[in-house]
């Protein structure tokens, strides 16, 4: 997503998508890190359609033309449910993998066993690591 996107995006979710709602864009890219850039940010945004004028300067509201454009560019980006339903299965299929390796170790004890669950552990605490940070 390239920086006018992101802050579209930042600005429908200000505005609810409701078109009556100003927002304050020097407010908005202080927030963002794109104050800079706020002159061309404002004219490609205006020039896209996406936003129009508001009452005062750096101002604007959203026009349908731009929540159109970022529903769009949200349904692009990976849904946060289904990044960590899909990392969870991950680890519990690891982790079954891990019950079968030790069921197989208590078995028949051997050192090269062993370091293949070691192993598993260290997966399952990068998968764990994966699955909290879309939490």
């Amino acid at each position: 997503m390239n920086v006018f996107h992101k802050v579209l995006v930042k600005i429908f979710e200000i505005t609810g998508g409701k078109d009556n709602v100003e927002v304050d864009l020097v407010d908005l890219l202080k927030k963002e890190g794109f104050f800079p850039s706020i002159d061309s940010i404002s004219a490609q945004l205006l020039g896209e359609s996406w936003i129009t004028d508001g009452g005062r300067k750096y101002t604007c509201k959203i026009t349908h033309w731009g929540v159109a454009e970022a529903k769009r560019v949200m349904s692009n980006a990976p849904d946060k449910v289904s990044e960590v339903e899909k990392e969870s299965k991950r680890l519990l299929t690891e982790a079954r993998g891990l019950i079968t390796m030790l069921e197989e170790f208590a078995s028949k004890p051997d050192s090269k066993k062993f370091d293949g669950i070691e192993k598993r552990i260290s997966d399952l605490a990068d998968r764990s690591k994966a699955v909290r940070q879309h939490l």
